[in-house]
């Protein structure tokens, strides 16, 4: 209990401290490519950040450092006001891409707050199911029928509902025959009948 506390603390602290917490939603400012963090890339940085956000599916917080991480938890530097921020994109339902992440600054990202709510389902993992299924009534008849079916296979069969009267022969042969009486090792030195 004590472990789960001190990581909600931490959340906690890492939340007022930046305004970002592990696991939550972001996207980027309005005005990110004005933000130093950005002009501070080479060309081929601000393309991929720039490709990286262009879709309009989820991405969330992986990592926040501060600009001098620091082990010490009384440390100075693990407080301020600049950040480093690894961002994800999901692409499954709380699955996040883990060999395409980008670390930006903080001044380049505007949290999403759901408030208690989950985050909402990430538009880019969302298909149109062409399966359509309608739904049939179902006499009370057909009712007690299909629920005496079994699928045996492929193939659904009647539900035998009595139990059996008499053992059911499995064939089958021996995998060594069986010593005659008086013929095993036993014999020498157990009498039988005794």
């Amino acid at each position: 209990m004590a472990k789960k506390f001190l990581n909600l603390i931490e959340n906690i602290q890492k939340q007022m401290n930046s305004g970002f917490t592990t696991g939550g939603l972001v996207k980027l400012a309005s005005d990110y490519k004005s933000k130093e963090g950005y002009k501070n890339q080479n060309k081929q940085q601000q393309q991929y950040i720039d490709d990286y956000f262009d879709s309009s599916g989820n991405y969330l917080v992986k990592n926040i450092t501060t600009e001098y991480p620091s082990s010490a938890p009384g440390n100075d530097d693990n407080r301020g006001n600049f950040f480093f921020i690894t961002v994800a994109k999901e692409l499954a339902n709380g699955r996040t891409d883990q060999s395409g992440q980008v670390t930006v600054t903080s001044d380049m990202l505007e949290p999403i707050d759901t408030g208690i709510n989950r985050h909402p389902i990430d538009p880019d993992t969302v298909y149109d199911n062409k399966v359509q299924i309608d739904p049939k009534e179902v006499d009370e008849e057909d009712e007690i029928e299909i629920t005496r079916m079994t699928q045996q296979g492929d193939s659904v069969k009647k539900t035998e509902l009595s139990n059996p009267t008499q053992n059911t022969k499995i064939p089958s042969s021996p995998a060594t025959k069986s010593p005659a009486v008086n013929e095993n090792y036993t014999s020498q030195y157990m009498p039988i009948n005794g």
